[in-house]
């Protein structure tokens, strides 16, 4: 059974950085541990669907490069001037992000690969707006692949198994049935894609999620696609909802401010992570 942990309160810097959450500064044994040591290279590499899900990240990021590979947006910047980051919106799809993270390590040779991103939760104690890590990644044939997870859960950060299916569920029956089933604790998309890919090519590997929709909840049909695949058609239903009604544009505008808020967490956790990552590639640069 996965292991998980909950409590309430607001997510915080601290939740990131504090002792609580550091990562154990051994490496991992057949991996490579140098820092890159030319221009193309990142320390940390990112993927995600869409730029919603990484906007604040982008935010502070400084010298922000930008370039399209196979429909991919690729960029690379810098955190805290000298920490190298290369990010990319592989957009919706398990093959787009296989071949999006594929490029990001053969081009950019990022020492850990993160799958940063929006889940549903499938267990009661995850709300909206909770972080969770995952310890395992199955797909919905119960097929299950471990990841080492040495960030440990606590407050509104949890830890356990998420489960890879092949659309997002906005139904609370197919979501507890998915639970049911795969004893996972969050559902997304992708992740298991970029986890495979680090696999196979011994990149270190993290998937942090935030969670948008809770496991009792039913999410707007319209509201779906703007949250987990927002596209110019996906924006033009929200609007037509909208345009029906205040009470429709309200609903729509608090998931907007749901994502929004998501996104606002996961660039919190997601920066403190990736400031601690710097900081052990730099210990074993100079060991």
């Amino acid at each position: 059974m996965s292991e998980m942990s909950s409590s309430s309160g607001e997510l915080t810097p601290s939740d990131a950085v504090d002792g609580a959450h550091r990562i154990p500064d051994s490496a991992e044994p057949g991996h490579d541990n140098e820092l890159p040591a030319d221009r193309a290279s990142a320390d940390i590499g990112i993927v995600c669907t869409h730029a919603g899900e990484i906007r604040a990240i982008l935010k502070r990021l400084d010298r922000v490069r930008k370039y399209t590979d196979h429909g991919c947006i690729f960029r690379g910047g810098f955190l805290n001037e000298t920490i190298r980051v290369a990010l990319v919106e592989a957009r919706m799809g398990f093959a787009r992000h296989r071949q999006a993270t594929l490029t990001l390590i053969r081009e950019h040779r990022p020492a850990w690969v993160l799958s940063v991103g929006f889940s549903s939760g499938l267990n009661e104690a995850l709300k909206s707006g909770d972080l969770t890590l995952a310890n395992e990644i199955c797909d919905s044939h119960t097929n299950v692949l471990p990841v080492n997870c040495r960030i440990p859960a606590s407050r509104r950060v949890h830890i356990g198994r998420h489960l890879v299916s092949d659309h997002h569920p906005i139904q609370p029956s197919e979501k507890a049935s998915m639970a049911e089933t795969s004893r996972a604790i969050a559902v997304d998309t992708t992740s298991l894609a970029v986890a495979q890919v680090c696999r196979d090519m011994n990149t270190r590997f993290m998937s942090i999620r935030a969670i948008v929709d809770e496991l009792p909840e039913e999410m707007p049909e319209q509201a779906a696609p703007m949250m987990f695949e927002p596209t110019s058609r996906a924006f033009g239903s929200a609007i037509a909802v909208m345009l029906k009604g205040w009470k429709n544009a309200a609903e729509m505008h608090r998931w907007r401010q749901r994502s929004l808020s998501a996104a606002d967490h996961l660039d919190r956790f997601v920066s403190g992570v990736i400031l601690q990552i710097a900081e052990q590639l730099e210990r074993q640069r100079h060991s």
